[in-house]
């Protein structure tokens, strides 16, 4: 649920192909909390809900959410998700009264607004991903706008820096455990919904790896998956892609099924696509000195920095 995040009202103005029952369920929970529907967009709803406040129903990461549920219970588990939706999320929070409350996600860009509301947004690989703010609540958060930045008198750096230290306040000593002893495999699972969102701690939760930095998939918004960088690792991360790709097509919230190779805050595409028993790697130009380092042997695909093929969707972020 994100009540500043708008899809663009004119494209896909019908709901989309959605099951009935899902659709069933959620016409009737929007009744019970006399949530008046107002208009569809594509994988979201725009509602205004009991007190006239315009709330953006996000419907994939619902669907995905209740599909493993009993269909019985959907309109009621529904209901419980609205109602979780504290009042102030509506409206125009101050972001300096809830700096504590300040944390981040991880994720594609949102689809642009043509009303002046857009989320607030900051590339860590061109295209595919990056990061934003929220506001978190006990059952819920809010997106952070453009706007709500604005009018806080501080630069966007500066939130995301409050971010980053709020969420390293709710992250537990030894919450990155090794998963896969062959492989040196670790996974973040705190269980509450900022898992993905540590991958932006990885120098402080497991330091020691400047100099080669980490291989990391974010399948969904609960899931970070770590490999750090080693001789040994290279030929594991075939098999982390097809993992990741497989996780990202099942779970809900989910953020990508591709591999990017993280380094002292700096993000990069790290190319890997599998066909029938082939594997293709295509590490970014910068892991070349990486690679010469740990393995001058191991042969793999690396692009001409010359290449311009697909060049905005290729660009690195620095967090």
């Amino acid at each position: 649920m994100y009540p500043h995040a708008r899809s663009n009202p004119g494209q896909q103005s019908t709901p989309p192909r959605y099951p009935g029952s899902f659709m069933l369920a959620l016409r009737e929970a929007l009744a019970e909390m006399q949530w008046q529907p107002q208009r569809w967009l594509g994988m979201a709803v725009e509602c205004l809900d009991a007190a006239g406040h315009e709330q953006v129903l996000g419907l994939e990461n619902l669907y995905r959410r209740l599909r493993r549920e009993d269909r019985t219970t959907w309109p009621a588990l529904i209901v419980e998700m609205l109602r979780s939706v504290p009042p102030e999320s509506s409206g125009a929070v101050n972001l300096n009264e809830v700096a504590e409350r300040i944390l981040l996600r991880l994720g594609p860009p949102f689809a642009p607004s043509t009303e002046g509301k857009e989320v607030w947004y900051q590339p860590l690989v061109g295209k595919r991903l990056g990061v934003t703010l929220v506001i978190d609540y006990p059952n819920s958060m809010s997106y952070v706008s453009a706007q709500q930045i604005a009018d806080s008198g501080q630069e966007a750096g500066t939130w995301l820096d409050r971010a980053v230290t709020n969420l390293r306040g709710k992250t537990p000593e030894n919450c990155v455990s090794q998963i896969h002893e062959e492989s040196g495999l670790r996974h973040c699972e705190v269980g509450d919904a900022y898992d993905s969102s540590r991958a932006m701690l990885l120098d402080w939760m497991i330091p020691g790896h400047d100099a080669d930095g980490f291989f990391v998939a974010l399948p969904g918004r609960d899931q970070l998956l770590v490999l750090p960088v080693a001789k040994d690792a290279l030929g594991h991360v075939a098999w982390l892609r097809a993992l990741a790709s497989r996780t990202h097509d099942t779970v809900p919230y989910p953020i990508s099924g591709e591999i990017f190779w993280v380094r002292q805050g700096a993000w990069h595409l790290f190319g890997v696509s599998i066909d029938k028993n082939q594997v293709i790697v295509t590490p970014p130009p910068e892991f070349t000195e990486v690679l010469q380092r740990l393995a001058p042997d191991f042969s793999i695909e690396v692009p001409d920095e010359t290449d311009g093929a697909d060049e905005a969707d290729e660009t690195d972020g620095t967090a």
